[in-house]
């Protein structure tokens, strides 16, 4: 490796060091913001700041994104004091972020992938298997999942359209479904992991499957009208942020959304 090479590369992980531990530090004080209590398991709190985790790994990249989104949820998480309900789900708000950023960055593929690896795993858990018998219970819990799937490949259709036409109002669509489908990574992950036993049983004290069935068939569009609020509060904050940073000289062609550029074609 040449001297120009090895500065290239120190220059490169300070960057990321930097970037990874400034965006851990904003995302553990959103953090902080008040959380919804959880119909059914009151020990849970839906975090509002969570809901901003698509905007990090739109600004950081998928990579970056998932890293400060995963320190700052460790260090809620165990400081001061561990909170054993949020352990199982440490990597739910992570997974939001890489999958914005793969998003960002045309990866529909590798998304895809992870969302569909997450909806096969969950029909061998015990509160869905055998699937053929409890598919409901799977239907309610993932139906909304199941969307963002589908609409993953549309939203490609989408991104190339408007390279095409540079059209602002499908831009904005754009940027709000990847929103959508990036939270809901992180539902997915949740849903999964709660029907583990190991995380109903052993870390919740819920014994009995049928429990945890029901607790899936409670107020399912509920859940729907959240996942759509917290969509809307990402775009919300990630437009003004957007425009704010790419008027930054310099700044715009080392974070990830200069692939928002290629979105739009030509357009600067």
């Amino acid at each position: 490796m040449s001297l120009k090479e090895g500065l290239g590369a120190r220059y490169r992980a300070s960057l990321i060091a930097a970037f990874a531990g400034i965006g851990a530090a904003v995302y553990y004080i959103l953090l902080w913001l008040p959380g919804i209590p959880v119909i059914g398991l009151p020990n849970i709190k839906m975090e509002i700041g969570a809901s901003l985790s698509p905007v990090f790994g739109i600004v950081l990249g998928p990579y970056i994104g998932f890293l400060a989104v995963l320190i700052g949820n460790a260090i809620k998480t165990f400081v001061p004091t561990p909170n054993i309900y949020g352990i199982p789900f440490l990597l739910a708000a992570p997974l939001s972020a890489f999958g914005a950023g793969m998003l960002v960055k045309k990866r529909w593929a590798e998304v895809s992938i992870v969302m569909l690896a997450m909806l096969i795993a969950a029909m061998f858990a015990p509160p869905f298997y055998p699937v053929t018998e409890y598919w409901y219970v799977y239907l309610v819990a993932f139906y909304d999942k199941i969307a963002a799937l589908i609409l993953t490949p549309i939203l490609m259709i989408i991104v190339n359209r408007i390279s095409k036409k540079q059209n602002t109002f499908l831009f904005y669509i754009a940027l709000y479904i990847t929103m959508f489908i990036s939270r809901e990574l992180d539902k997915a992950f949740g849903c999964f992991v709660f029907a583990l036993p190991q995380v109903y049983r052993d870390i919740f004290g819920i014994t009995k499957v049928s429990k945890v069935r029901s607790l899936y068939l409670v107020s399912p569009m509920f859940y729907l009208v959240e996942y759509i609020l917290e969509a809307i509060v990402a775009f919300a904050v990630a437009i003004p942020l957007i425009k704010a940073l790419t008027r930054v000289p310099g700044l715009s062609e080392i974070l990830h959304i200069r692939y928002l550029r290629e979105w739009q074609g030509s357009r600067k």
